[in-house]
């Protein structure tokens, strides 16, 4: 084997080697009366062990050739002497019966090893099977799910932008033109975000979303948010309470932080009731930054906690202005936050409003010299937030 490095060579190599060796035993031992023509049972064995059926059935054909040459010595009278010493029978006779049980059960446990393993790798390919069979079920599922995503969410805006068009051009009010022009714009915006979130899902699924790692001030980009989503927020009435610690630098994608903040501050604006209050927090904990995001909603559900950052996941609770939701924002949101080396988690209850925690890691200056390590809850509690105001 290691000179062919191939297995069939050195199979048949080790089969010859055993016939012409029991062959020869046989001339040794006496022909027909001795033990070694019954050991030549064992080269097909070994044949079929090591170079499968095709190979044990020629040696079947060899084997009974050098049999068949000794038994027609005997047929023919040829008489074959034994060579050792009469006095060694006994001695030969018990080696020759007990090494041939010793042989076959050894070729029998090689038998029995090579078909657990064969089986063990059965049971594998099965397994692995069986779960591309479930990965595929779960494509088939996701599938169909983008396309009644697709076809419920882009119709509607699709029809509003038809419907207005065609008013438009009967319709000479400027007034009126302007806001079919606002419904237009509107119903647009929420085809361009839902098609952005799914190019998002598929390239991060892919593995082909590109991150740019820089220096970044955490505390401008979530104030950046909050400004980006303060006039949804005041259309509802809702006020925010802003908390945050200066200086909180953290390396990292800032377009995916963005993102990200923006995903679960404007759900917090889209799931929260009129005239109630987003709390926003920025802090340092331990080697990460942490913003926290509260707000007074209904809360999720354990079972809908459960599939909250799934790909098309569609939770029991509904916004309370009539947003839309694709059921991909949170799911997006969380893969980027791993791809960052972060995380999102979520803490919530019925009735008690929802808390999210995202955290990333901090700057390569090393943890902020306040940096806590204390409960998000307790951290809510003991920070005084300031409210942001806009006149």
């Amino acid at each position: 084997m290691l000179w062919k490095k191939a297995i069939e060579p050195a199979g048949h190599f080790f089969a010859a080697t055993l016939t012409l060796g029991f062959l020869g035993l046989c001339f040794v031992e006496g022909g027909v009366h001795g033990h070694a023509i019954a050991w030549l049972v064992s080269v097909p064995l070994c044949a079929l062990l090591l170079l499968g059926d095709r190979a044990a059935a020629i040696w079947v054909v060899v084997v009974l050739f050098a049999a068949g040459l000794v038994v027609g010595c005997d047929l023919a009278g040829v008489d074959i002497p034994a060579t050792y010493p009469a006095r060694w029978a006994p001695l030969v006779s018990a080696a020759g019966y007990l090494g041939l049980v010793l042989f076959m059960a050894i070729l029998g446990l090689l038998f029995e090893t090579g078909r657990a393993k064969a089986y063990a790798r059965l049971q594998e390919a099965l397994q692995e099977l069986r779960t591309t069979n479930e990965r595929l079920v779960y494509v088939n599922q996701e599938k169909n799910e983008f396309l009644g995503i697709v076809a419920h969410d882009l119709k509607n805006p699709l029809t509003v932008i038809m419907a207005n068009g065609d008013m438009m051009k009967i319709i000479e009010d400027p007034t009126e033109l302007h806001r079919m022009a606002d419904k237009i714009i509107s119903a647009s915006e929420r085809m361009r975000r839902l098609i952005k979130d799914l190019l998002d899902a598929n390239a991060i699924e892919q593995g082909l979303y590109a991150s740019n790692i820089e220096p970044c001030e955490m505390g401008a980009l979530v104030s950046e948010i909050v400004e980006q989503n303060f006039t949804a927020a005041q259309n509802k009435q809702i006020e925010f309470r802003l908390g945050v610690t200066d200086n909180v630098h953290i390396h990292t994608d800032s377009a995916a932080a963005l993102q990200i903040l923006d995903n679960l501050i404007s759900n917090a604006v889209k799931y929260s009731p009129h005239n109630s209050t987003i709390h926003v927090h920025l802090m340092p904990e331990q080697n990460h930054a942490l913003v926290l995001v509260r707000d007074e909603g209904p809360g999720i559900s354990e079972e809908d906690q459960k599939k909250l950052f799934q790909k098309f996941s569609r939770l029991s609770a509904r916004p309370t202005g009539g947003e839309s939701s694709t059921g991909l924002g949170l799911s997006i949101a969380k893969r980027l936050a791993n791809t960052l080396g972060g995380d999102i988690q979520c803490r919530s209850a019925l009735g008690a409003g929802t808390t999210f925690a995202l955290r990333l890691p901090l700057g390569n200056n090393g943890p902020h010299p306040l940096a806590p390590a204390a409960d998000a809850g307790d951290i809510l509690r003991e920070r005084a937030p300031f409210v942001l105001h806009r006149n």
